[in-house]
């Protein structure tokens, strides 16, 4: 299934977004978190109405309010690239290798596709070329087949970074923090796993990512050093995964501008620039596009 939640006369709906057409599946009181979830774990699901063109309705983000968002780091020439651009040296250390690491981010600030994305105070605007994985059920310490159970599907995500505010965070020895924490976008829907190919938590797919319609970077998801499978092991380990839960696949290589200008300057990458419009793509999943806003006064 391709699932959406969106907005048509001053409601919220959720429904399948097959092409340029939008089937309605259900017709929630609240936000529709919970009626998509179920829908993404069950995988079938008859109409409640007639189709309608992706063009009448507003698709909001696959979760109003996600009930975390975890973002790790998977991608081996992301890590590689980004070290040499920044240290000159893409040694990259062992444990990483050993340990799909994550920081948490904030589930307040989500936004969808086609939207305005709010900017910080920062000269060093940059987006980043991600997929996550949504959980569709709760769990603790899962094993491969349960955490592959968890799964209920899958959605672009664009991690805006202030790049600037994250030097200054990073070299005080903690994650990030506020370089994150102003926009989470998602989008434009949310797919379960049969429809993509690849193995079980590792699914396959061609991504891209455009700035005003000039191609930016493009990698293939199933180069993930670490699964989807492995990150929701990692994450209920000694916790608890709930369903609602957001897990990013961390940036792909060339997957953002910090990375980009690092290989060939920013001259051919500037940051981004209030009114640029930024898409990643990703095959099967679909193209979430995010409109930068202005500068704070």
């Amino acid at each position: 299934m391709r699932l959406v939640r969106y907005g048509h006369e001053e409601r919220v709906f959720v429904g399948s977004l097959q092409g340029d057409k939008v089937t309605p599946l259900a017709a929630p009181n609240g936000s529709g978190d919970r009626e998509l979830l179920e829908l993404a774990m069950r995988r079938d699901a008859d109409s409640i109405g007639p189709e309608l063109s992706v063009d009448e309705v507003r698709l909001l983000p696959p979760l109003a309010r996600p009930s975390t968002i975890r973002d790790f780091l998977t991608f081996e020439e992301h890590y590689a690239n980004f070290l040499q651009g920044q240290r000159g040296d893409a040694t990259i250390p062992d444990e990483w290798y050993r340990t799909p690491v994550f920081y948490f981010s904030t589930p307040h600030r989500v936004f969808g596709h086609d939207e305005t994305a709010p900017r910080p105070v920062t000269d060093q605007l940059d987006y980043e070329l991600e997929v996550a994985v949504v959980v569709g059920k709760d769990g603790s310490d899962l094993d491969e087949e349960a955490a592959i159970d968890a799964i209920a599907g899958y959605t672009m995500f664009n991690d805006l970074s202030a790049r600037d505010i994250q030097s200054r965070e990073m070299a005080l020895g903690l994650g990030a923090s506020k370089c994150k924490d102003f926009a989470n976008v998602f989008g434009p829907r949310l797919v379960t796993p049969d429809e993509l190919p690849g193995e079980p938590g590792r699914p396959s797919a061609r991504l891209a990512a455009r700035v005003n319609g000039k191609p930016h970077g493009e990698h293939r998801l199933e180069r993930m050093q670490h699964s989807f499978v492995d990150m929701i092991r990692h994450a209920s380990r000694g916790s608890t995964v709930r369903a609602g839960d957001v897990l990013g696949s961390g940036t792909c290589a060339t997957g953002c501008i910090i990375e980009l200008a690092g290989l060939y300057g920013h001259d051919a990458y500037p940051w981004l620039e209030p009114g640029d419009v930024v898409e990643i793509e990703g095959e099967g999943i679909g193209i979430l596009r995010t409109v930068i806003g202005p500068r704070p006064a």
